[in-house]
Order: structure tokens, then sequence, then C-alpha cells
């Protein structure tokens, strides 16, 4: 019969028995395929001698007393440390991280502000005073976007991918660049930007901005990412206003 070469497949089932065998074999478990057959014909020599003894055997075993097996306990509920045995397979860098995480999400708790502010519902501009504007000019040193990125991590603590949401917003507005919405299905027609070549800072009116987002949605299409588009980045800002202008 001519030789045939193996398919990818067999190949690799192949490969995957040899490194079983290699590890089995570094666990001083090579043998355990044979040891596990040996014990599964004693088992059926014991039932076969079992079921051919005499009936006062059978009738003895049955009254035989059960010995029960140890409830089991929580160490948890015992406020005891948990005993816990990682997998082969477990990746020691994963969970070095995952505590990290912890470590880190624990601390930003810690440092979270008690700053509420909700934004007026009832006021559609509110500009700032001459003074006002000098005070967060001087609160700013120079550096807008990194004082907001440090509101948004310490006092108004966002999640990870909404930090990074509104970080992204708030540049783009800070640059002049402008806000379009880009989506292939519900994205404003070419050339819609909102409030494109102007600069938005902690002095602007951010509830006329709010307002002006709103009447671009309202002609352009309506925001279908749930307002990260443009309400809860001004929200943000607003909110960072007011933040500096209390503290």
């Amino acid at each position: 019969m001519p030789h045939q070469s193996l398919s990818p497949y067999e190949q690799a089932r192949l490969d995957r028995i040899k490194r079983n065998e290699e590890r089995l074999a570094s666990l001083g478990l090579s043998d355990a395929k044979k040891r596990v057959r040996n014990a599964a014909r004693s088992n059926t020599r014991r039932r076969q001698t079992t079921s051919l003894s005499t009936p006062r055997k059978q009738t003895l075993r049955k009254k035989r007393a059960i010995t029960p097996s140890p409830a089991r306990s929580s160490r948890r509920l015992k406020r005891k440390p948990v005993q816990y045995k990682p997998l082969m397979d477990d990746d020691e860098a994963i969970r070095v991280a995952r505590k990290k995480f912890k470590v880190v999400k624990r601390l930003t708790k810690k440092t979270t502000s008690n700053f509420i502010c909700d934004v007026p519902t009832d006021v559609s501009s509110s500009p700032l005073t001459v003074a006002q504007k000098a005070f967060i000019g001087r609160k700013m040193e120079g550096d807008f976007l990194a004082k907001f990125e440090e509101y948004v991590t310490e006092v108004d603590t966002l999640s990870d991918q909404n930090r990074r949401n509104v970080l992204r917003q708030v540049t783009k507005l800070a640059m002049g660049e402008g806000i379009r919405y880009d989506s292939k299905a519900y994205g404003w027609p070419e050339d819609c930007y909102f409030i494109k070549g102007t600069k938005v800072g902690p002095t602007s009116d951010i509830l006329k901005l709010m307002e002006l987002g709103q009447k671009c949605e309202d002609e352009w299409g309506r925001d279908h990412g749930n307002g990260w588009l443009l309400r809860h980045p001004l929200k943000k800002l607003y909110q960072f206003q007011q933040y500096l202008l209390q503290y």
C-alpha cells in the first residue's frame, strides 16, 4: 500500500499525544494508564465474586453501617485564608496583573471626592464672569487637559473605557478640531462638525455648548452611542468647571 502523508489535523493530534505522554512521564505518571486498566479489571472480578457470594453475606453487607464522609466547611466563612493551589495552566502574569488592578482600584476609591454637581435643566446659558475666568486660569497652570484628566481619574472617577472616550472628545474640543459623528449607519453628513474651529476650555459657556450640541443632533442625526459623542463629555467638562470654582 503506498505511503500517505498525514493531514495537518492528524499530525497535530500525534504531537499533542506525544506532549501529554512526556508531561505524564515528568510527573511520574507514565504508567497511570496501565494502573487504571488493572484497577478496572480488579473491580470487575470483585463484583463477579460478590455476586456469587452467599445470601447471608449479602444480607450482612447491607446491614453494615456506612461511614459518612466528613462535612465540607467554608474557610471564607470562618475568616481563614483560602488554601488555593494554582493549576498547571494558570498564568502567573495574569494573576499578578489582576492583583495589581485590585490594589489600584481600592486606592482610587479612597481618593474619590464627595463632589456632586448636577447639570441644570432650566438654564441654557451660564457664562463666567471675568473674575471667575481669571480664577480658573490660575488653577490650570497652562495645562488644562492634564488637570481635566486628573479630575476624571481621582475626583469624578470613570471606568477606563469611559474615561478614554471623554478625554478623546474633550481633547478634540480643546484643539478646535470639532466633533463629527462618523457612524456608518447614523453618521452626520459630510462637513458637518460640532463647533469646528472654536477651542473649548474650562472657562467656556458649557451649558450653551450643550444646547448647541442638542441642536446638531436634532438637525443632523441623533447620537446612538448613549451620549458619549457630545452629551457626556460636555457634562463632565461642566462639572469640572464647577469643581474648580468651588474647590
